[in-house]
């Protein structure tokens, strides 16, 4: 059955699913893969907030992989919610002509959520839909990944209980992970993120309104979306014991030979990045935490820098438990690496959706057709910022020193 992960620690439990993908089935991409997400509301908002995206880029920093997120708030396997103007016919041909246009390799396709609002009666159009998408994705030849659709979050009353719609969301959900099975494609059960809760409210809610996450609830959930897409990041752990060895997990550590305190740190790839503004926690859970130990220190303040700036000090004892580093140039790359992510989903979005997209391509676009050969102007404009996160999503070596603080100037 895989691993149960034991997340939120200090803010309350939640219990997440045990891994569902088995070690032959795990996605592994490749240098020149083309990752294209297509789905509902949830694969849609990601590319407001990056995460998981950024956590897939960080991991896979030596590998030159294009992500493409064509997600569609409230669309179905059928394409209505890109119907417009047209039918839902139209909308799926919209979509095709789109994925295509791409020439993904890797398709991760996020359906479910707002066809199980028919209940059992609906199932088996969802599954004559679903197979359809399914076919028309695979004639793309690209590897697909479904995922399952999020238990609605139970946020306590006047918001609707959620106890028989979660029923339905299981229910497509098992269905969902048949129809992955039968066709061997990964299947990554997303139901159980948002935890089970015992008095209304969880402890640190995911979703803003039962069924969409926050920035928090993407942040949250990276980790075990990464872990179910068989990306194991390895936790963070610099060990010194004064006398010239060390231990790192996570990090390559290179000590100068003339003083045992000084030494260069090179991430095997970068951290998660900081929580977001306004989370309702304010550390992160213990297994995402960097810590340094360092062992064997004379009684006494020490100040670590890196870089040659200050970040912290602590005394003797608190260096040999071992310190939390919450702050440092990492952090600072993979949220540059995050917002640099940002901004060409943003470049993306205008380019296959302009927000004038009637005058330039639908039934108005003989009043201003003409302006449509601008959108490929977006084009030099993505690939000017896909540039930049190739050099940011690359962990580089920092200069780490602790000294004592009577000597820190």
């Amino acid at each position: 059955m895989g691993r149960l992960l034991l997340m939120m620690m200090g803010t309350g439990v939640l219990l997440l699913l045990p891994g569902r993908l088995a070690a032959a089935d795990k996605l592994k991409l490749a240098d020149g893969d083309r990752v294209v997400l297509v789905g509902n509301t949830l694969i849609e908002r990601e590319q407001r907030y990056g995460y998981w995206e950024t956590a897939l880029t960080s991991h896979y920093h030596d590998k030159r992989i294009i992500f493409r997120n064509l997600g569609w708030s409230g669309d179905t396997v059928f394409g209505d919610a890109q119907a417009r103007f047209g039918t839902a016919a139209d909308g799926f041909k919209h979509l095709k002509e789109h994925v295509h246009a791409l020439k993904p390799t890797v398709i991760i396709a996020g359906y479910g959520l707002n066809e199980s609002f028919k209940g059992k009666a609906g199932l088996p159009e969802f599954l004559k839909g679903l197979d359809a998408l399914l076919d028309m994705l695979a004639q793309t030849k690209a590897r697909i990944v479904l995922l399952s659709p999020l238990r609605q979050e139970d946020l306590g009353r006047p918001l609707p209980d959620p106890t028989e719609q979660n029923k339905n969301l299981q229910m497509y959900r098992d269905a969902l992970r048949k129809v992955a099975d039968k066709r061997g494609d990964p299947f990554v059960d997303l139901f159980d993120l948002p935890g089970r809760t015992t008095r209304g409210k969880p402890a640190a809610p995911l979703t803003d309104n039962g069924i969409h996450l926050t920035a928090f609830g993407y942040w949250r959930t990276t980790e075990t979306v990464a872990n179910e897409l068989g990306l194991e990041r390895p936790r963070w752990r610099v060990t010194l014991d004064g006398k010239g060895n060390s231990a790192a997990q996570g990090a390559r550590v290179v000590l100068d030979k003339r003083n045992p305190l000084s030494f260069k740190v090179t991430d095997a790839e970068l951290p998660v990045p900081p929580l977001p503004p306004r989370a309702p926690v304010k550390v992160p859970p213990a297994d995402l935490e960097r810590v340094l130990h360092v062992k064997g220190l004379a009684p006494g303040k020490y100040v670590l820098k890196i870089d040659g700036k200050v970040m912290m000090s602590a005394g003797a004892e608190a260096w040999a438990a071992g310190v939390k580093l919450r702050r440092g140039p990492e952090i600072d790359q993979v949220e540059q690496l995050r917002q640099a992510i940002l901004r060409k989903n943003r470049l993306y979005f205008h380019r296959w959706r302009p927000q004038n997209e009637t005058y330039l391509f639908g039934f108005r676009k003989h009043e201003q057709g003409k302006n449509a050969r601008e959108i490929v102007q977006f084009d030099p404009l993505i690939a000017k910022v896909e540039t930049e996160i190739a050099r940011l999503r690359v962990p580089v070596s920092h200069q780490y020193d602790l000294i004592p603080e009577r000597e820190k100037k």
